[in-house]
């Protein structure tokens, strides 16, 4: 059983207990890591996860650039490590940094629309969500927030119907607290979802329930560290009792193909 991590999120040394803190702050829960690299890889080896989609949001045009160039070098270190770039959506300069982010060979583009307090669907930022479509890069976006707007997935929708070929990841079962709205809002097929932060709150029944709805095929698994452990997330995720195909599609197959050039 290979399985593949799609969601977790490191800083450098410096910087990863505190984003650690100030990312549980924000949701008001205590994060059980330190947003670390070598702490990612001791948590993801006792889990018995092999492949890993590491990011970070800018939350500010300006942190473009460092955020790609970290998640760039620890990529080098780790050839099962796979590294997502972050574009901040209004930044004026983001043509040439989205060209970086391919040059320093990321595969996708992190967004955080409440960390960034801009909605997902921002007439401004519709260029670059073409521009990233036409590079065929994915994008991971948070999903979801009873608090703000920004990630709610009827904006997400809209932004598909701009940008059809933009193939997005919509994370937390596609709206983290707005399960609700996420299931009766299934996204067009170019949209998959992933189960990161949501498997302790939906149950068992009602995650197979929305697994059917949108389809396994459409669905990766992640953890969210530093935010949960990710052995306590592979058992949520296996105690869902899926039948092994379904299982390991969902596990390492969806991402295989997203990421690893897999066959169709």
């Amino acid at each position: 059983m290979t399985i593949a991590d799609v969601h977790a999120h490191i800083f450098p040394d410096k910087l990863a207990h505190k984003a650690a803190v100030s990312i549980g702050d924000f949701y008001d829960m205590t994060t059980h890591h330190a947003a670390a690299y070598q702490e990612l890889v001791r948590q993801e080896a006792q889990a018995g996860i092999s492949w890993c989609l590491a990011s970070s949001a800018a939350t500010s045009p300006k942190q473009a650039a460092s955020v790609n160039g970290y998640i760039a070098t620890v990529v080098l270190q780790d050839p099962q490590l796979v590294g997502m770039g972050s574009l901040y959506p209004t930044m004026e300069d983001w043509e040439p940094e989205l060209e970086r982010i391919q040059a320093l060979g990321l595969k996708g583009i992190k967004i955080h629309p409440d960390f960034q307090n801009i909605p997902i669907d921002e007439p401004a930022a519709v260029p670059m969500y073409r521009a990233i479509a036409r590079a065929g890069l994915p994008v991971l976006f948070h999903m979801g927030d009873d608090r703000y707007d920004y990630s709610a997935p009827e904006r997400l929708t809209n932004l598909i119907r701009q940008v059809p070929d933009l193939i997005a990841i919509a994370a937390h079962f596609g709206g983290w607290r707005a399960w609700d709205r996420s299931y009766a809002h299934i996204q067009p097929e170019n949209v998959f979802y992933d189960t990161s932060s949501s498997l302790m709150y939906l149950g068992k029944e009602r995650a197979l329930d929305f697994l059917d709805r949108a389809g396994a095929h459409r669905f990766l698994f992640g953890t969210d560290f530093p935010m949960w452990t990710p052995k306590e997330e592979v058992q949520r995720f296996l105690d869902l009792g899926l039948d092994e195909t379904t299982r390991d599609r969902i596990l390492f197959g969806n991402f295989e193909k997203l990421f690893l050039g897999g066959a169709k």
